[in-house]
């Protein structure tokens, strides 16, 4: 992990600290926010013990084109950081959700289960919510994003786990599944919950 200490105090300035340390930290190799094209920065989820915030910076020439890179503000340390699943994940061509690592240790396997379990349940109710409410040209979309989701969520997991030693891969997995699941509770019916 590179962390980088933050130079300047984060109030107003936040978005500008975040794009310079987004290049320092090699997340992305220009600073689109400086450049006067497309740059967008975005909170993407915190980890398990709120010790980590993803951050998703996109920029380019267009909209059409940007390119997107990730990376971490440690809330304990007051850093920004790249860690090797993030320098992996930004060099990847391919869409995958990605999850906040969590800086504390992570719990034992069958807490995770459990934990996991609880969000499982939690987004299915979620989920029914959003389908009870929806207008009924709505739903077949609704049902498909949903189905993506599941897919991204597995082809994350996959691609995450990849970065771990064999002895911490199911850990690993029951934590990314509950990081991007926590986060797809709280997402909003109007964000993402369509196609």
């Amino acid at each position: 992990m590179t962390p980088l200490k933050i130079d300047k105090p984060i109030n107003g300035e936040f978005n500008d600290v975040v794009w310079e340390n987004c290049v320092k930290l090699g997340a992305l190799k220009k600073d689109f926010s400086t450049a006067g094209v497309y740059a967008m920065t975005s909170f993407v989820a915190w980890s398990l013990d709120s010790g980590r915030l993803l951050i998703r910076l996109c920029g380019g020439e267009e909209k059409r084109s940007m390119r997107c890179g990730l990376l971490y503000f440690n809330t304990r340390t007051k850093k920004f950081e790249l860690t090797d699943y993030l320098r992996k994940l930004n060099k990847t061509k391919s869409e995958f959700l990605a999850c906040a690592e969590p800086v504390d240790p992570l719990p034992s396997e069958a807490d995770l289960k459990t934990i996991f379990e609880g969000l499982d349940r939690q987004l299915n109710k979620r989920y029914s919510e959003i389908v009870q409410k929806a207008d009924q040209d709505q739903i077949s979309n609704l049902r498909e994003a949903q189905r993506n989701w599941i897919k991204h969520r597995d082809e994350g997991a996959k691609f995450y786990v990849s970065v771990f030693p064999a002895a911490e891969k199911e850990q690993r997995r029951l934590q990314f599944l509950c990081d991007v699941t926590a986060a797809r509770i709280e997402t909003q019916p109007d964000e993402a919950w369509e196609l």
